[in-house]
């Protein structure tokens, strides 16, 4: 990134525009709606601009542009069209230290205007750093339909009353914890409803009502691409005060969250010694304590969080506590790598039903493995990297057909991503070939004859 988004106040500062056709009418528009103080310099200035700026009061200056021209103003805009003038204003805007914007020229221009969604005191910029003007345009199209109108006087309302709300919470951290409960509330609809009268009424009741206790999200992050996350997920992800998050969860998901939210790795390593229950008591009590605070804790594990995620545990712990918690549903591994792999887990004719099994079986316990050996099933199999030769030798001994195909999936959805088939006979020779590391997702049964192969 070598450009800084800024929102420059323009209102009553001085602003030129050297030009005088369509590109430059086009920039004077956009100018005027800051409320800037504007001048054009153009050697030939066009009908539709002269009248334009004739109706608002412009002063339009018909010559050669002169490199004092720049000197006290705040920002230039060079659209003439002429790339050797441009570049005269460039290095006059560059010896006068004056913000430059060279139309269709991002090398030489030190401001550039994105792409703008504009919804009253609401304005989102859209940059691409000049590389592509059309991409920008449909970045701004895709946020136009997702950018209610009402959003323009719900920000205006809450401008409004943001000094009440500092006199009567002057803490920061609550004043922040009482919008996103507010923006959560029915407070949005009165005001886009226009109903601002009860909508007083409703932030006064939040103003004396004592400070609801904090909530544990169980969030799933999905298979590995942040791009995969359910939009509720990133929701909580952008209001976490807190995120504790499993080493399954890779850096582009915690990209997405708050900037300032305080993250926490409680995941377990390979080769940790640690006490398994000790930690997830950990985990329980620090979750708790954090929601007693008043904090929105995130709990963010890979794929969903009720799947081989220890997040019954925690559930269990929460209710013991009386703790608010809620569970935010992810994309799990097994449906993630068999969409990645091309696999269908049912088929009409081979696969009526799907059993999701762990390879890291809790002490005191062992697989059914006849039942995992039937025939007319998918097999998913999670965390099985290390133990697959011996799963694949158990099933064959209780009368699985070697010859039935099998598929492992590494670091599904992510760069790196790899799929090595075989069948049971052999896929614990191939994987070992492959020389591949975890996550894996295993998949048996004769629909893993639809996988794709690396390529």
């Amino acid at each position: 990134m070598n450009t800084l988004v800024l929102a420059l106040k323009l209102a009553n500062q001085p602003c030129l525009v050297v030009g005088g056709g369509e590109v430059a009418r086009r920039k004077i528009d956009a100018l005027l709606g800051t409320e800037a103080r504007i001048t054009v310099v153009a050697k030939s200035v066009s009908g539709e601009v002269r009248d334009r700026c004739l109706s608002v009061g412009i002063p339009t200056h018909e010559r050669e542009f002169r490199n004092d021209d720049v000197s006290g103003q705040l920002l230039v805009v060079a659209a003439t069209g002429d790339s050797a003038v441009n570049r005269a204003v460039q290095r006059a805007c560059e010896e006068h230290r004056v913000l430059v914007n060279c139309v269709d020229d991002a090398e030489h221009s030190t401001a550039q205007f994105p792409a703008i969604v504009n919804r009253g005191p609401v304005t989102v910029g859209i940059s691409t750093q000049g590389t592509s003007p059309t991409l920008a345009r449909r970045l701004r199209e895709q946020i136009e339909a997702l950018l209610p109108d009402s959003v323009g006087p719900l920000a205006s309302y809450l401008g409004s009353r943001r000094g009440r709300v500092k006199e009567a919470l002057p803490e920061p951290r609550a004043r922040q914890k009482f919008w996103d409960d507010a923006l959560d509330s029915v407070l949005v609809d009165l005001i886009a409803e226009g109903h601002l009268d009860r909508a007083d009424e409703h932030l006064s009741r939040r103003l004396t009502k004592p400070a609801k206790s904090g909530i544990v999200s169980l969030v799933g992050a999905g298979p590995g691409d942040p791009d995969l996350m359910t939009l509720k997920a990133l929701h909580r992800l952008q209001r976490a005060d807190v995120v504790y998050h499993d080493k399954l969860v890779g850096a582009g998901v915690l990209d997405r969250c708050r900037r300032d939210s305080r993250r926490v790795d409680v995941g377990r390593r390979s080769g940790d010694p640690g006490n398994a229950a000790a930690r997830q008591a950990s985990i329980n009590e620090r979750l708790a304590a954090d929601a007693g605070q008043g904090l929105r804790v995130v709990r963010l594990k890979g794929g969903d969080p009720l799947v081989f995620g220890r997040g019954g545990e925690e559930i269990e712990s929460l209710v013991e506590r009386g703790v608010p918690f809620e569970i935010v549903p992810g994309v799990t591994a097994g449906l993630g790598c068999a969409a990645i792999a091309g696999i269908p887990l049912t088929h009409r004719e081979w696969a009526q039903s799907v059993r999701f099994v762990t390879a890291q079986v809790h002490r005191g316990t062992a697989p059914d493995w006849p039942e995992l050996a039937k025939p007319d099933q998918t097999l998913v199999v999670y965390m099985g990297l290390n133990g697959l030769e011996k799963l694949c030798y158990r099933l064959v001994q209780v009368g699985a057909d070697p010859t039935t195909p099998a598929v492992v999936i590494s670091r599904a959805t992510l760069p790196g991503e790899r799929i090595v088939p075989g069948t049971i006979e052999n896929l614990g020779d191939r994987v070992r070939a492959a020389a591949l590391d975890g996550p894996v997702t295993t998949i048996i049964g004769r629909v893993a004859s639809f996988a794709r192969t690396d390529s």
